[in-house]
């Protein structure tokens, strides 16, 4: 046996984490919510020689990326939006999250667009804004944001939570709130057969949307490699 075929795939694969931040807004009616989650996968090494591509391929197909929720805030109701830039610039300033210099995907839908320009003058870091729509195609939509619709955003955390890869502390603040949220969010339908997307009547889905969008995020940013986060 030669010593190429002794060396393990493993030797082939690494670890990645990764870090984001998603914020659904509110101010009067709805509270601003963020969320702060790692993605933890294993991938294929650059340098990994061309013949154990599909031994590591095989290994990898059912190795799937776990997701953990490390925290969760709201804003007070009523909070103007400068301050929400501080409280958030803040949060990105904790030394187990400021090493990871994570992207932050925000709502950019109606008011989204205001809060937007005031996060970047108050100098929050690394925004990436997400319009959220009710169809189409996710992925960037040519005027340096991206676009994806509400559904697909919460259906992929309920995947996540049925499979078990969305993993949180029970002691973590506003879990029972965010799990409250999910199982409440509902679709229905108008007489004309239009989908519509949301809490039931008099709940929020604030929280569902700010973890949705840090999701969205670390599926579709490449990242970099980092130590595990600790808070």
């Amino acid at each position: 046996m030669s010593a190429a075929a002794t060396i393990s795939t493993e030797t082939f694969l690494h670890t990645r984490r990764r870090l984001t931040v998603g914020v659904d807004l509110g101010q009067s009616k709805d509270p601003t919510s963020i969320a702060v989650i790692e993605k933890t996968s294993r991938e294929v090494d650059v340098g990994a020689p061309l013949a154990y591509l599909p031994s590591l391929r095989a290994t990898l197909r059912d190795d799937r990326p776990v997701y953990r929720l490390h925290a969760l805030q709201q804003a007070p109701l009523g909070e103007s939006y400068p301050a929400q830039a501080e409280r958030l610039k803040r949060l990105l300033a904790l030394r187990a999250i400021a090493e990871h210099d994570p992207d932050v995907w925000i709502d950019y839908t109606g008011v989204g667009r205001a809060v937007y320009d005031i996060f970047k003058q108050e100098r929050v870091p690394n925004i990436q804004p997400v319009t959220i729509t009710f169809g189409g195609q996710p992925g960037p939509n040519g005027h340096g944001g991206h676009s994806v619709p509400k559904l697909e955003l919460v259906s992929r955390l309920q995947a996540l939570m049925h499979s078990g890869r969305l993993l949180m502390s029970p002691n973590l603040l506003l879990a029972k709130a965010f799990r409250r949220e999910l199982a409440d969010f509902r679709v229905s339908y108008t007489a004309v057969g239009n989908a519509t997307f949301g809490a039931r009547e008099g709940a929020h889905d604030d929280l569902v949307l700010a973890v949705a969008l840090a999701v969205y995020g670390l599926d579709s940013e490449q990242g970099i490699e980092v130590s595990p986060l600790r808070m």
